[in-house]
């Protein structure tokens, strides 16, 4: 009867210390994953992010948002900044701006930044986080070969719970004191003001120097120490929560057999609002609320900023400095904000402005600005809990003119017209410039065609050809040659009548020129001393009809070859080509002379020949730009067998 009365005592006390708890159980029905929670962090906005086998979750008070991390087990949770740092069986990872980054590591047992690095204790030794890897570090073999349980940092040293011992080192970079405090599988080490206190299978260790003295042997297989109103929570894997008083004597216990479901236990964390979370093996969350009715300062983040609709994830919003350059037609910008109140998120309030005054107090945690015109803008977010005021938070943009409205774009406008005006001016000028010269030009050209045609004219019949002519036919008379005298005459009657008529033209007919050309061979066949052959030939894709040319173009050169070329010749022979190619009509001179530069020694009446080829060839490399003329002689190894006068001129047609 004693012992049940004892029993009926002992839970009444049970449950009214159980009373005192304001307890709340978070399980998989509220939102979590599942009901093994690992570790537990807050960010800077207040907002509480706990890991769960292979997800992290946050919770903002009101609901929990899940994020899967790549089938990872995690193993620890830490915040960095607005960086969430996980460190798993096989990696450290970092979540940022809503995007995982991981780096391939050992089984990450714990994770501290000090001065901006970040340490990570593996279970085999220390790496350093460097830009895209990990990189392990060289402290000392015990430690680097061993597994890091927890690392702490002072101030001025850091304290390594590894599973063979606890160190001491003043610098994890460049060791130069390292000191090993005591020997044993040390799981934690918790660091409260000036108060260093370790846990192995033994018990609690109070650090002082580089000495361990045991405090407390109870409870064993310990997960986490945290100090909380004054008091030591410490969390175990096997009974709960045992609670000490600054002096290390026994409080109370908070396990399954007063408050928990569980007794397993794997950390417990303090809130911003003083709440304190507990993480269970299989319980799920818990949080205990204090009775404390101090409503602590609000902080406000900016959560988003869209500029047209898409988010501006390229820079760090809440440390951006600088004001954010957008163009023109970037000027529709929406702002999220956020304040966490675990305790009482609807309880927040916010306001807003846009350079000016400020908008009234509403729960609205987004703004939208659209169709802003351009200029310097600074938008500022305020919250508030009750009558607490957050600090204000500010961004600043501005948004450019469009090009159109820019003064430099109207001055360039300006100073662009004046000058394409001016150059228009220019132009109009040159050109007429340009038409006056080419009009000078022309009439110089064709002055000097017109003075080429009358000297061409002066010396088409060689005065020495006609005396020939007439003495040949004085002799045809006086021998009594009547058929040849007739037809000598009607030969060089049409000669003459030819080179009247063609001298009055600028152009005839290829048949004319042609039919001209063999009235005089035929002529000088007949007065030559050395009798001599020729041939006229043409390979033309237009009928020679068709095809016009300046009169006696070839007869200079022609008569040229006879005189001073094949003259000395019994068998001489001279061959004209006429050929179409490529909208050109060439032409071709040969003859089996002595070659021209030989004649050029042995000629005795030189001046008419040589002004009349001169002339005639200004007349070809005038009628056109395209024109070509050359004259070279014609070897058979290393004799000279002839002469070639070749000239091309455009291919002109009378239709």
């Amino acid at each position: 009867m004693k012992f049940f009365t004892f029993l009926f005592l002992l839970f009444g006390l049970m449950q009214a210390s159980a009373q005192n708890f304001q307890l709340k159980n978070y399980t998989v029905k509220n939102g979590i994953p599942n009901a093994k929670i690992v570790s537990i962090t807050q960010d800077s906005i207040g907002a509480i992010w706990l890991a769960s086998k292979n997800k992290i979750s946050k919770f903002n008070g009101e609901e929990f948002n899940n994020y899967d991390v790549k089938n990872l087990v995690i193993n620890i949770l830490e915040v960095k900044n607005d960086s969430l740092l996980i460190g798993t069986d096989n990696s450290f990872t970092i979540y940022a701006h809503g995007k995982f980054s991981h780096f391939e590591s050992k089984k990450v047992h714990s994770i501290l930044t000090v001065k901006g690095i970040i340490f990570v204790g593996t279970s085999q030794g220390i790496y350093r986080l460097r830009e895209d890897y990990l990189s392990p570090l060289k402290t000392n073999f015990q430690i680097d070969l061993n597994q890091i349980n927890d690392l702490k940092f002072d101030g001025k040293h850091y304290f390594i719970a590894t599973n063979k011992a606890l160190w001491k080192v003043d610098n994890l970079l460049k060791p130069t004191s390292l000191k090993r405090i005591e020997i044993g599988d040390f799981k934690t080490v918790s660091i409260f003001e000036s108060q260093i206190i370790a846990s192995n299978e033994i018990g609690l260790f109070s650090i002082e120097g580089e000495q361990a003295f045991l405090i407390a042997q109870q409870p064993k297989q310990i997960t986490d120490i945290q100090k909380i109103n004054n008091q030591f929570w410490i969390a175990t894997k096997n009974s709960g929560i045992t609670v000490l008083n600054t002096d290390f004597t026994f409080d109370k216990n908070i396990n399954k057999y007063n408050t928990l479901a569980t007794n397993n236990i794997n950390s417990i964390f303090k809130d911003q609002q003083n709440n304190v979370w507990i993480a269970t093996e299989n319980a799920g969350l818990y949080k205990y609320e204090t009775d404390s009715k101090k409503t602590l300062k609000p902080i406000i983040t900016l959560t988003n900023i869209d500029v047209v609709y898409e988010p501006l994830d390229s820079i760090n919003i809440n440390q951006y400095k600088k004001v954010l350059q957008l163009p023109s037609d970037k000027n529709h910008v929406s702002f999220s904000y956020k304040t966490v109140n675990i305790n009482n998120p609807k309880a927040v309030a916010y306001r807003f402005k846009l350079n000016e005054k400020f908008s009234p107090w509403t729960t609205k945690e987004s703004i939208d600005f659209a169709n802003l015109s351009a200029g310097s803008y600074t938008f500022t977010a305020q919250s508030k809990i009750d009558s607490v005021e957050s600090e204000p938070i500010s961004f600043r943009f501005f948004i450019d003119k469009p090009l159109y409205k820019k003064a430099w774009f109207l001055w360039s406008l300006l100073g662009g017209l004046s000058l394409l005006l001016g150059l228009i001016i220019l132009n109009y000028i040159n050109r007429i410039k340009k038409r006056n010269k080419a009009k000078v030009e022309k009439l110089k050209l064709e002055n000097h065609l017109l003075s080429l045609e009358q000297k061409a004219l002066q010396l088409q019949m060689n005065p020495h050809f006609i005396f020939n002519v007439l003495n040949g036919i004085k002799a045809l008379g006086s021998t009594g040659k009547t058929k040849e005298l007739s037809s000598t005459i009607s030969k060089f009657a049409t000669l003459l009548r030819s080179v009247l008529l063609n001298s009055r033209q600028e152009e005839i007919s290829l048949s004319e020129e042609i039919s001209t050309l063999k009235n005089y061979l035929e002529l000088e066949q007949q007065m030559s001393a050395n009798p001599f052959d020729f041939n006229i030939k043409t390979d033309l894709s237009i009928d020679e009809e068709e095809i016009l040319i300046p009169p006696m173009l070839l007869q200079p050169f022609i008569e040229n070859s006879i005189k001073h070329g094949i003259n000395l010749k019994e068998d001489g022979e001279i061959t004209v080509l006429f050929t179409t190619n490529n909208n050109f009509l060439q032409c071709t001179i040969d003859d089996n002379g002595i070659g021209f530069e030989q004649s050029k020694k042995q000629s005795t009446v030189k001046n008419h020949q040589s002004v009349a080829v001169k002339v005639t060839q200004e007349r070809i490399e005038n009628l056109s730009k395209q024109s070509t003329f050359s004259i070279k002689e014609l070897k058979e190894k290393e004799n000279t067998i002839g002469t070639r006068v070749w000239f091309k001129i455009p291919l002109k047609t009378d239709y």
